[in-house]
């Protein structure tokens, strides 16, 4: 058994049974999700909130949404009794949640479903669970299967909701191999990629005035530079303008002479940004 374990006391790794403090970690209140090759280096870059902002706006780990309820769906093994005993199903993990889910995060959550991805918990008490290999350097998360439920419509008494079943490929992988971090921050301070989505506001060959709109509701991001974003005509050949930041409305302006319908407006592929992560769902053409 490998272990990098931080909520012991004096940082003590945990072994037999002898101990004065168990290790208990809280109830798992977010996943995120990570590719099957994702993984941390060490336990301190798993700490770090900036490597995992690096790996969300690398499309490596994905941050799921708030869990709501959490219930054990534990599969137990079965067995045949004859004048030997033979096992025919193994036992499996299986945890459900209910997540409150607006319909853009639903349609985000439901590209995931029956993926076979790596799963990193984060707990009530500010924990990290994750697992690590049989040298106890590297972090990353178990290996799970999602499956994403109907999206249930809001009553009187409940918004609406969806049902997550995560199902754990080997339920002793945390057992063997446990990983539980204490990181300086909150998962509150990680948020998925934000879809964006660009608006012309006036266009002319010497002006075009757009916003940028980050998520579904619609937020205006304000904070974009030139660099992030791209200016092209339909062949990919970059328009020169010049970049005017937004205004007090969020309005962006591109200025020059020789615009024509057709020229893209667009993100320059994912830009992060110090509060966010955003990627235009699409560039959009302007309209002399």
């Amino acid at each position: 058994m490998t272990s990098i374990i931080e909520c012991a006391k004096d940082g003590a790794v945990l072994r037999n049974t002898g101990t004065n403090e168990e290790c208990l970690v809280g109830p798992v209140v977010r996943y995120a999700l990570a590719k099957t090759d994702q993984e941390f280096a060490t336990a301190t870059a798993a700490k770090t909130l900036p490597a995992w902002k690096a790996a969300v706006a690398a499309k490596e780990i994905i941050p799921l949404f708030d869990i709501e309820v959490l219930a054990n769906a534990n599969i137990e093994a079965t067995f045949y009794e004859a004048r030997k005993r033979y096992q025919t199903k193994s036992e499996k993990k299986v945890v459900t949640s209910e997540v409150h889910l607006g319909v853009c995060s639903y349609a985000a959550m439901l590209s995931y479903n029956g993926k076979k991805m790596r799963l990193y918990e984060f707990t009530d008490d500010q924990k990290i669970v994750g697992v690590t290999n049989e040298a106890g350097i590297i972090v990353k998360g178990q290996l799970v299967t999602v499956e994403v439920g109907m999206l249930i419509p809001a009553l009187d008494d409940k918004p609406q909701f969806a049902i997550v079943t995560v199902t754990y490929e080997d339920w002793k992988e945390f057992i063997n191999n446990p990983v539980v971090l204490a990181p300086s921050w909150s998962q509150i301070s990680l948020n998925g990629i934000f879809d964006s989505y660009i608006k012309i506001v006036s266009a002319s060959a010497t002006s075009v005035k757009f916003t940028v709109d980050g998520g579904c509701s619609g937020d205006k991001v304000t904070s974009l530079e030139d660099a992030d974003l791209t200016f092209k005509k339909a062949n990919g050949t970059p328009v020169a303008h010049t970049f005017v930041p937004a205004d007090a409305n969020g309005v962006y302006e591109y200025t020059g002479t020789g615009f024509l319908t057709g020229d893209l407006v667009g993100l320059n592929g994912v830009v992060s940004q110090p509060d966010a992560i955003y990627e235009a769902v699409k560039a959009v053409a302007i309209m002399l």
